[in-house]
């Protein structure tokens, strides 16, 4: 017996809340004309179990569910995703695995492309869960030789590019990097298996030659680190050290900043401006703003553009998100 305010005991009790709750808004048709909310035999018929196995799933008594039973229960209850993960943490206390099918590449809002602007002079760049950029600022460009923007093929992938030769030009420890962001596309590939997109970046890592194989075939699997140091190469500057950091922006993005520090500037760059100038001094000033309305955040003012202190979204043809 589970006593009242214990962990299993809220468990249920949320379980048996988030089916009651579905069920109430999801109107039955009655042959009188007078529809209600669901009973829990049409529930069970359209998931294809009995009443008694449903019941058990609102009393919170489901023992070890089918992952395609719990789904079976979302569909007749024409759940919203969200309400999807939330019944298979609860029925099952794990994950739900993902959705078949890739559905649209994520996109980064205008905030989110205001806020990797305003990262500049540090190299900055937006991706999603398979580490393929969805935008960068400027500062990345001058410190990867390029890249994203020159990409092979138009497909910016951050694994891809520390084993092409522009990133072993850049980073010192190569062999240790490529080591760790293969471990954790590990630990992404396995939550995202079901992806065409995903399984075909995985082909095209190994094919880049036998380091990519080798560690892909050793099957070590890492959590991606949100704080980790960076080694990096500066014409000026020889071998620079910089914390990096991995930032979840949202469900499906992520933002990598590395710190530089403050007085050296990106190969090619000026030198940083001094204290208290505007982060964006080398850039032309923005389209005034109409009478009486604010200015659009610059970085909606520059999508596609090149200047500085701005970004670049992969939304230009070379990058088109599917």
């Amino acid at each position: 017996m589970t006593a009242d305010g214990s962990a299993e005991w809220r468990r249920r009790a949320e379980l048996t809340s988030l089916l009651r709750a579905c069920r109430s808004r999801v109107i039955r048709a009655a042959a009188d004309g007078h529809g209600g909310g669901m009973r829990q035999e049409d529930v069970a018929d359209l998931a294809g179990l009995s009443v008694r196995a449903y019941a058990g799933y609102e009393r919170g008594e489901a023992r070890n569910p089918r992952p395609d039973k719990v789904d079976a229960i979302a569909a007749a209850l024409r759940m919203t995703e969200a309400e999807r993960g939330c019944l298979h943490v609860l029925a099952t206390g794990r994950q739900p695995p993902p959705p078949p099918g890739d559905g649209a590449r994520p996109a980064a809002g205008p905030v989110f492309l205001e806020l990797l602007a305003r990262q500049d002079p540090n190299p900055a760049i937006i991706t999603d869960a398979s580490w393929t950029v969805i935008a960068w600022n400027d500062a990345m460009t001058a410190w990867a030789g390029g890249w994203p923007g020159e990409a092979p093929d138009g497909f910016p992938n951050l694994a891809l590019y520390l084993f092409s030769d522009r990133g072993e030009e850049r980073l010192a420890d190569i062999r240790a990097a490529r080591r760790a962001i293969v471990a954790g596309l590990r630990y992404q590939y396995a939550r995202n298996v079901a992806s065409d997109r995903f399984a075909a970046l995985v082909d095209r890592l190994r094919e880049t030659g036998p380091e990519a194989r080798e560690l892909w075939d050793r099957h070590e699997i890492a959590i991606p680190p949100r704080e980790y140091r960076l080694r990096l190469r500066h014409p000026g500057h020889g071998v620079i050290e910089a914390p990096g950091a991995a930032l979840r922006i949202s469900a499906s993005l992520w933002m990598h900043v590395a710190v530089l520090p403050g007085d050296i500037a990106p190969p090619g760059r000026l030198p940083r401006p001094a204290a208290g100038h505007p982060f964006r001094r080398h850039a032309p000033p923005p389209p005034a703003a109409s009478p009486g309305r604010s200015p659009a955040p610059a970085a909606v003012l520059s999508q596609g553009t090149r200047w500085r202190g701005t970004v670049t979204p992969a939304a230009r043809p070379a990058i088109s998100q599917e």
